[in-house]
């Protein structure tokens, strides 16, 4: 791997700037997505390993094969229908409703990252017993770590803002702190070479990203010479399918 992270800290043993290696530290002096540093705080703090594949799924409908709304077939005619793949879900919401990746799991053993910044999602995605890493934060817009704030207040009205970028931040967290709701508050995001690097995968077969219109500044910060990925899947929120799927998800209905 090419080093970005600068000759300091390759002369520095791990047990001495781990003592500093905080989310806060991080993102104050912006490290580079491939810093040591960086690495680490995903691996301790964030990720979370793949269940047992001897531990069976818990599902709201078990019996519903493919609950992608034939996505991931679409998806599998260009990858020939490949087995044993790994895939990337950014906004895999509770890890089951209308899902790319679960069939791709389950019937062709396939492994993978799950991201999702939304807490409630989240929660449910863990309970689902998914054999793929899951990390409960969102894809930095920068090269380096950022913290943003999250508002989940309704499906359309949600927003990310970015820290020290706006006095909004502070004010959105500061209103949802004196209203004592739940609906605005901090998550912490990485890079997504940070986060392929912690899990020691650079390459991807599919790669879905469903976020909120975020997806090109996502993109620039990907060092392509260094990954290959070979689908790639990009929603944004103004398209009819993403607004439906979060609609529907949030509503937890059969219509908005």
């Amino acid at each position: 791997m090419e080093e970005t992270h600068g000759k300091k800290w390759q002369k520095i043993p791990k047990k001495y700037f781990l003592v500093d290696c905080t989310a806060e530290y991080a993102n104050t002096f912006e490290l580079e997505q491939d810093h040591p540093c960086v690495i680490h705080l995903i691996r301790k703090k964030f990720l979370r390993p793949p269940a047992s594949r001897n531990l069976p799924y818990q599902m709201s409908q078990p019996t519903l094969v493919d609950p992608s709304d034939g996505q991931s077939q679409a998806i599998l005619r260009l990858l020939r229908n490949q087995t044993n793949g790994f895939f990337i879900e950014c906004g895999a919401l509770d890890g089951e409703y209308l899902s790319n990746t679960l069939y791709m799991e389950r019937a062709l053993n396939w492994e993978g990252i799950l991201i999702e910044a939304d807490q409630k999602a989240f929660s449910q995605l863990t309970a689902r017993n998914r054999k793929a890493y899951s990390l409960p934060v969102c894809l930095s817009t920068k090269p380096y770590p950022i913290q943003v704030a999250f508002n989940v207040s309704s499906w359309s009205g949600s927003f990310i803002m970015e820290e020290n970028r706006s006095e909004m931040f502070h004010e959105e967290i500061r209103k949802n702190d004196h209203e004592n709701s739940n609906t605005v508050y901090k998550v912490q995001c990485f890079p997504l070479y940070s986060i392929l690097l912690a899990v020691g995968k650079t390459e991807i077969d599919f790669f879905g990203l469903d976020v909120e219109g975020s997806e090109f500044k996502i993109l620039k910060t990907i060092p392509w010479h260094k990954i290959d990925i070979k689908v790639n899947r990009i929603l944004q929120l103004k398209t009819t399918f993403f607004q439906q799927k979060r609609c529907l998800w949030d509503s937890g209905s059969d219509h908005c």
